[in-house]
């Protein structure tokens, strides 16, 4: 079987494409898709303490708080200590994190729908399933 049609290898390929595309859009924002996936995941499940944070983005803990740190140098998030349990950092949104996040939120969303708009519902409904079940597996 020839490298370029291996699953592996097409996934990696279309993975790239989309990093490429969105990495164009934060750029211009001084953020990284990473960093971006770290506000997000604040936004839509916090306030949260680095522990989960690390556990919902699949990193090591010492690449969050590299992550973290920098996302509050750029004022996007704040640090605060867990009253229940001192040895917790609790992590929120600052209004500067949530205006960026309102600002390139639509522009995600533009990349997003280019992308399903190559496949019909059903497509995209099967290819999510799809990967989710290979996610599952790895």
């Amino acid at each position: 079987m020839e490298l370029d049609s291996t699953l592996g290898y097409i996934l990696g390929r279309v993975s790239r494409k989309v990093h490429y595309r969105l990495d164009g859009i934060f750029k211009s924002r001084d953020i990284t898709i990473e960093q971006w996936v770290g506000l997000r995941i604040i936004h839509e499940d916090g306030p949260l303490c680095q522990k989960k944070l690390s556990d919902l983005m699949e990193k090591n803990q010492n690449t969050v708080k590299a992550l973290v740190d920098r996302l509050e140098g750029k004022g996007l998030i704040r640090r605060s200590v867990d009253p229940g349990d001192k040895r917790n950092l609790i992590l929120e949104l600052t209004g500067q994190g949530l205006a960026l996040l309102r600002s390139l939120s639509p522009l995600e969303a533009e990349v997003n729908a280019l992308i399903e708009g190559s496949l019909t519902p059903r497509q995209t409904d099967t290819l999510k399933n799809l990967l989710l079940k290979l996610e599952k597996k790895l």
